[in-house]
């Protein structure tokens, strides 16, 4: 008896499940799979992240890229929707030299009509790149307790040697590519002295060397990087000490204000309260304005 009810159970189970649709035949045979999308897209020389955009059958893509020739922007990576393939690949070059500045990409899915993306490249505008003139070196400082330790004044009417550095010329070069480690652009960095052959030197009537503070703009050759906030540092061939500041460009390109770094030290000699070395150790501003060539 037990054997006719097993045999009863198995046909009933076979009826029930054995006509039953492979849930899983839609996926396996591509039909739903439409997608055509760009999921992801970085290129040489680029800057910052790119924007993918997409509404419908409109697709763009738009990104920044430091390049002086955009006729062969190399592609670095390239994501895809599944299933879908692209009319390029990884290490394939684009051509943006053209007025708008667009190339495109044809993305086919597994089952369905292509779709165009427009590539659009945006010029990144170095406002560092040039060679500059020193306008002025000036400095501000204050110790806070209304007492008249407080003023601003050419660096060069407080210590006179630094005078020989206003005739320097100072130039950065364009992008010549980007540091793995901190993903700052660097290019080529040189101050070089003027008519007079002579650097400044920083030391105070008291014979104390401000190099530290006044020389963050430094003499010789070396690369200057520029940060994600538009700060840069400076590191001159021979010397690995980094001279961190920010430049800001003028509205017509012509000036540049760069601000160095400065840290008040509070060891104040209250015996010469007013001395130079004072005004020296309550600095809280200090900027170069340079004019472009």
């Amino acid at each position: 008896m037990k054997r006719y009810k097993f045999i009863f159970l198995a046909l009933t189970l076979v009826t029930l499940f054995g006509c039953q649709k492979d849930p899983l035949s839609e996926i396996k045979d591509g039909g739903w799979n439409k997608e055509r999308n760009i999921i992801g897209i970085s290129f040489d020389g680029q800057i910052g992240q790119t924007t993918i955009a997409r509404d419908g059958a409109a697709a763009s893509i738009n990104f920044l890229d430091y390049a002086d020739d955009f006729s062969n922007i190399v592609i670095n990576s390239l994501e895809i929707s599944y299933g879908a393939s692209a009319s390029v690949k990884i290490g394939d070059k684009l051509n943006f030299n053209n007025a708008e500045k667009t190339a495109t990409i044809t993305v086919t899915p597994a089952n369905g009509a292509p779709l165009v993306w427009k590539i659009v490249a945006g010029s990144y505008v170095n406002p560092y790149k040039g060679t500059w003139r020193i306008q002025t070196f000036r400095m501000k400082w204050d110790d806070w307790n209304g007492w008249g330790l407080s003023g601003e004044a050419n660096v060069a009417d407080k210590i006179s040697s630094a005078a020989k550095g206003m005739d320097d010329i100072l130039t950065f070069g364009g992008i010549d590519g980007i540091d793995k480690t901190s993903g700052a652009f660097y290019g080529a960095y040189e101050r070089g002295s003027g008519t007079d052959g002579s650097f400044a030197t920083y030391t105070s009537p008291l014979g104390n060397d401000w190099s530290n503070l006044l020389g963050q703009l430094p003499n010789g050759k070396g690369k200057y990087y520029i940060n994600a906030d538009n700060t840069i540092f400076i590191i001159i061939d021979g010397n690995t000490k980094k001279y961190n500041s920010k430049g800001s460009t003028a509205t017509d390109g012509a000036t540049m204000t760069y601000s160095l770094n400065t840290s008040q030290i509070w060891t104040i000699d209250w015996n010469d309260y007013y001395s130079t070395e004072n005004q020296l150790k309550m600095v809280y501003l200090l900027w170069y304005v340079l004019k472009k060539q």
